[in-house]
């Protein structure tokens, strides 16, 4: 019998199967890599959409500031203009009282001015509004959190070319004129935010 009638030897066989293992293994890790990839970008880029959306917020909020001085929700304080803490603690950091919600129905009772607050819990930056300056526990608010896995912030105010720590309110409602925020993610990425701040009265 001539060998071309032989078919393949067992060792032949052996070694197809084996290269055909390896091209088979190789595949399957290279769509596993390709597959985790795109779950990598996807990731990010919903990273990216979520700190474009923070940022048109922020820039918003601190845009149309007023001086109004504003009370928390019931709260038997005085009324009080923009406070501001230094941020590296939890709780309420930042509020205010913005304009620039106007309402087309003319019917409607709801103010043109907001009570605007920015707290840190949990590595979440969220932030409230009430649908008034002066709310009381059944006023309506909207609450969102704007960014999460926050690992530390540190938040800077300026006034006048100097900047401060901290910024106490008092009853005139002065703010200051720029808000500088600096924000540690727990994949260690920063991020540094500036914005003017409006003076509206």
């Amino acid at each position: 019998m001539k060998r071309a009638d032989a078919g393949f030897t067992l060792v032949e066989t052996l070694v197809a199967l084996g290269v055909t293992a390896m091209l088979a293994t190789a595949g399957t890790l290279m769509m596993l890599q390709t597959l985790q990839g795109s779950r990598a970008i996807d990731t990010r880029m919903e990273k990216v959409r979520q700190l474009e959306a923070a940022n048109g917020l922020l820039r918003a909020d601190f845009s149309e500031m007023t001086r109004r001085p504003s009370s928390a929700p019931d709260s038997f304080m005085p009324a009080a203009g923009f406070y501001g803490r230094k941020g590296d603690a939890t709780g309420e950091l930042i509020s205010f009282v913005r304009t620039g919600w106007n309402d087309p129905r003319t019917e409607s009772d709801r103010s043109e001015l907001q009570r605007v607050t920015y707290q840190l819990d949990d590595g979440e930056l969220i932030r409230k509004a009430w649908l008034r300056p002066d709310p009381v526990s059944t006023t309506p608010t909207v609450e969102r959190v704007l960014l999460d896995g926050i690992d530390a912030l540190s938040i800077r105010y300026r006034l006048r070319g100097v900047w401060f720590d901290e910024w106490p309110a008092d009853t005139s409602g002065t703010h200051p004129d720029m808000i500088q925020l600096d924000l540690t993610f727990a994949e260690n990425d920063q991020l540094h935010l500036m914005y003017m701040v409006g003076s509206a009265q």
